[in-house]
């Protein structure tokens, strides 16, 4: 059984009933993360041209823009609410898997689930098969794409976000099958993005063409979803790539959907483990930003996109390890004013990017979050302290708990959301299995009462 008849079946057949309580746990996690997410990006400087392009191509009023106050066709929807997604930077990944995210499967879902009016029940069911089928083709798949400087998060996600889609809009075996052969010609993106508005401009394709997949599929586009074929072209076609892998256990635990890492700021992923090395260095220590001579962060060979000693903007500072670390060593802690063109310009964190020594590791795998996370705080009084953490506070070994998330939730979405609505909002989304539909959280968070 090739692998997209294995999937449509799991994608088709899955019930409510069939969803681990770990899985809907997990799945409302995510979802409070990327709800809070597109209401954050929808707010960000490099959103306003996507909006732009949108205000002035208006389709039908079927579904929300996050943020916006206004409502476009489901297509052109999931297109800018991808974006935003992305744009916040607060999407969750999964490593090993090349950074597959829930920047395109939560989009595109929730952006269809209100033109579809599915229930809470529905959408956990939609979220869950996507993420699953998408996690698991890019944890395999990974050994092929990562060396190559392939992003996951386009390339694979692309066949999760259809997933989710060919769920919400009823599709059978045959048209989900189609839905998969459509999706395996687009996706396209790599590290060489990221910094750039082309990076965010991934995830909303992905999010529009998943819509559009299943759309098509449904009025009976036809496709050749040949999956194993085209990823194994990738590795040279020498059968490096373990397909049965993809779907064993499928349904049954381990469930790869819970393996995603949640995210607590909005800033390349890859930095994060050593945001949290140094914080715990420092906080343990009471080491002081006067104290630290220099501090040495030791990367595997893909981390080089991280590698930007002097970030020529606020963007380009959300991948730049060198701005981040001095921005924690003067701070203390991250957040929303880590990566913004006032901090780019302070002289303090300018003077301590200067701190920031990169060693780089050739015999590292050649894969994301290779190595052991290892960093060097060396002190101006003789002593080195050294951390190692191969994953950040959020990553499978040190899982966040719902408090936590819902933290994060509150904290990003204030100054955007009303406090209320925040609090309203939250609890709709963990109690989303017991409502019928959650038209009264996408009301909230596409700013209907804008809606003329």
């Amino acid at each position: 059984m090739d692998l997209a008849e294995t999937f449509a079946k799991f994608v088709v057949h899955t019930e409510f009933n069939d969803v681990d309580e770990s899985v809907i746990e997990y799945v409302k996690k995510l979802t409070l993360k990327q709800v809070m997410g597109m209401v954050l990006g929808s707010a960000a400087p490099t959103s306003k041209k996507v909006i732009r392009y949108a205000r002035d191509n208006l389709g039908r009023p079927e579904s929300g823009v996050y943020g916006c106050g206004f409502r476009t066709d489901v297509a052109q929807a999931s297109l800018l609410n991808g974006f935003f997604a992305h744009a916040s930077e607060m999407e969750d990944d999964q490593f090993p898997g090349g950074g597959i995210s829930d920047c395109t499967t939560w989009p595109a879902l929730l952006t269809a689930a209100e033109k579809c009016k599915l229930s809470g029940q529905e959408i956990i069911v939609a979220l869950y098969v996507g993420q699953e089928m998408q996690n698991r083709i890019a944890m395999w798949a990974g050994v092929v794409t990562e060396p190559l400087g392939i992003a996951n998060l386009p390339f694979i996600g692309i066949y999760g976000a259809t997933a989710c889609c060919a769920r919400a809009f009823e599709l059978t075996e045959k048209e989900t099958k189609a839905s998969f052969g459509l999706a395996m010609v687009q996706g396209l993106g790599y590290i060489h993005t990221w910094g750039t508005d082309a990076h965010f401009w991934e995830s909303a394709t992905v999010c529009r063409n998943a819509v559009l997949n299943s759309i098509m599929a449904k009025n009976g586009a036809t496709s050749n979803p040949a999956i194993e074929k085209c990823l194994d072209m990738l590795g040279g076609g020498d059968g490096e790539i373990e397909f049965d892998k993809m779907t064993e256990g499928l349904g049954k635990l381990p469930f790869y959907t819970n393996y995603t890492w949640i995210k607590k700021w909005g800033f390349c992923f890859q930095n994060h483990n050593f945001v949290d090395n140094l914080s715990d260095l420092m906080r343990e220590k009471k080491v002081k930003h006067e104290d630290i001579e220099e501090v040495v962060v030791h990367f595997d060979e893909l981390r080089f996109i991280l590698d930007r000693p002097e970030p020529k903007n606020a963007e380009d500072s959300r991948f730049s390890i060198q701005h981040i670390l001095a921005y924690q060593m003067i701070h203390g802690e991250c957040g929303l004013e880590t990566n913004t063109e006032k901090a780019v310009r302070d002289p303090r964190i300018a003077e301590a990017r200067k701190k920031v020594r990169i060693v780089y590791h050739p015999e590292y795998p050649k894969r994301y979050y290779a190595g052991e996370g290892r960093l060097d705080l060396k002190l101006k009084n003789g002593k080195t302290l050294t951390g190692f953490m191969d994953q950040p506070y959020g990553g499978p070994k040190y899982p966040l708990t719902m408090d936590q998330v819902v933290d994060i939730y509150r904290r990003y979405c204030r100054g955007i959301l009303l406090d209320d609505q925040i609090e309203h909002t939250k609890d709709i989304i963990l109690n989303m299995e017991n409502e019928p539909d959650l038209q009264e959280l996408f009301d909230i968070c596409t700013f209907r009462h804008l809606v003329k």
